[in-house]
């Protein structure tokens, strides 16, 4: 009698199997039960664990293109096999077997931090990348010693964009001059690369807004960044000229409203209304407003500018502050009554004259830097106010806008600061 030795199931399946059964029982926790250090501890716990998960499943990837099991399976490729396998793309699963051969193979030291969770994928990603561009005369000794620097900061926290920059000086440890021309060779490559991929598409969703995509250069981005997070929301609770805590109405709610995407919106958008700018800059347009005198005089109607575009009274009172307004002012025949100058606008020199007794926004407590405010006039220019230094103070573009908004009047201080109240 021959007996049949039953097949036991591989060590690896049941040891997944297991960890998703973990998972699912710590999942079923309630997380209301853990209090804070208990929380930070699972969520490192976690993240060593996905990384883990993720350097496992790139090892299968590799194993699987190594005995070439597409082959047994008809599929076109190990990146079909997988993706029909994990409901991802061919895209993906092709990245995830290059990065896979290549740390089987010959970054070690990067398997073995990500195996042991101690770094992520996206570091490995990172250190793998840029071990791929060293130069041609470095030899396997010098890019694992270059490979372990890496390795060592990512293990230390440094997140993979700030280690992508210090990947372009990883031969440092090596040479110091090798590593400056490697810099500066990668560096000229990707601002090629850069300008050439640069575009951009904006669409007319019909309904007011606009919308669209761009890639741009690292340095344009930077500096585009850089001018959005300085244009970001006032603070809600600064300080006044004399050193005391100040709340800012003009900002509903306890604290921030807007998510960063929305703050960095708002951002742009006054960025492009200062546009060009020589640092004392004003609206960088010239705008012919078409309004009849009755809509005018009533400020209840719209505006039309000569791009096509309508915007409100408030929006063209605000505007006429700083922008070249040219107002058409027509009667019920559509015959013009007044074809104004720019008069109303603060000149350069008035402008570098404020610059001295304002640094900031002259909202009480607001810290945007004086380059990027409007000059707002106390007394409007359209009901009789002058341009002068006396009837003009610098407003960011926020307060600017609320400046203009009947919820709340102003108070202008001794200090030479405005004072927002949100009108009862």
């Amino acid at each position: 009698m021959s007996v049949q030795q039953l097949r036991a199931p591989p060590v690896v399946t049941g040891c997944v199997d297991a960890a998703r059964e973990s998972v699912t029982v710590a999942a079923a926790v309630p997380l209301s039960a853990l209090d804070e250090g208990a929380l930070s501890a699972t969520l490192s716990g976690v993240s060593v664990l996905e990384s883990q998960v993720a350097a496992l499943k790139l090892q299968i990837l590799a194993e699987a293109d190594r005995r070439r099991v597409a082959e047994q399976t008809s599929d076109t490729g190990t990146d079909a096999w997988a993706a029909k396998l994990t409901s991802s793309t061919l895209g993906v699963m092709a990245g995830g077997i290059w990065l896979a051969k290549l740390l089987q193979n010959k970054y070690h030291a990067t398997r073995e931090a990500f195996a042991a969770g101690r770094i992520g994928e996206a570091q490995a990603r990172v250190i793998v990348k840029a071990g791929e561009k060293l130069p041609a005369q470095v030899t396997d000794a010098q890019r694992a010693l270059a490979e372990t620097g890496l390795v060592d900061k990512a293990v230390m926290g440094m997140d993979a964009r700030r280690l992508r920059h210090a990947a372009r000086r990883m031969l440092e440890v090596i040479n110091k001059e090798v590593a400056d021309k490697h810099e500066a060779d990668q560096l000229e490559n990707e601002e090629d690369v850069a300008e050439q991929g640069t575009w951009l598409t904006l669409y007319d969703n019909g309904d007011g807004t606009f919308s669209g995509r761009f890639v741009v250069p690292e340095l344009h981005g930077s500096l585009l960044r850089a001018y959005l997070e300085r244009l970001s929301a006032p603070r809600r609770l600064s300080r006044n000229n004399a050193g005391q805590p100040v709340s800012d109405p003009t900002l509903s709610g306890e604290g921030a409203t807007l998510n960063w995407s929305e703050r960095l919106g708002a951002g742009f958008t006054e960025l492009l209304e200062h546009l060009p700018t020589d640092g004392h800059g004003r609206v960088g347009a010239t705008l012919m407003v078409h309004m009849s005198l009755a809509d005018l005089l009533a400020g209840v109607a719209s505006a039309r500018i000569d791009t096509g575009t309508r915007i409100s009274p408030r929006e063209v009172r605000r505007l006429s502050c700083n922008a070249g307004i040219v107002p058409a002012v027509l009667n019920g025949k559509s015959e013009p009554l007044d074809v104004g100058r720019e008069r109303r606008l603060h000149t350069k020199a008035q402008r570098r004259a404020k610059s001295i007794q304002h640094a900031t926004c002259a909202a009480e407590g607001c810290e945007r830097p004086f380059a990027w405010c409007d000059m707002h006039h106390p007394h409007a220019w359209s009901q009789g106010g002058v341009t002068n230094l006396a009837n003009g103070i610098p407003l960011c573009g926020h307060h600017h806008r609320r400046a203009h908004d009947s919820r709340f009047t102003l108070k202008y201080l001794p200090s030479g600061e405005v004072r927002y109240r949100r009108r009862r």
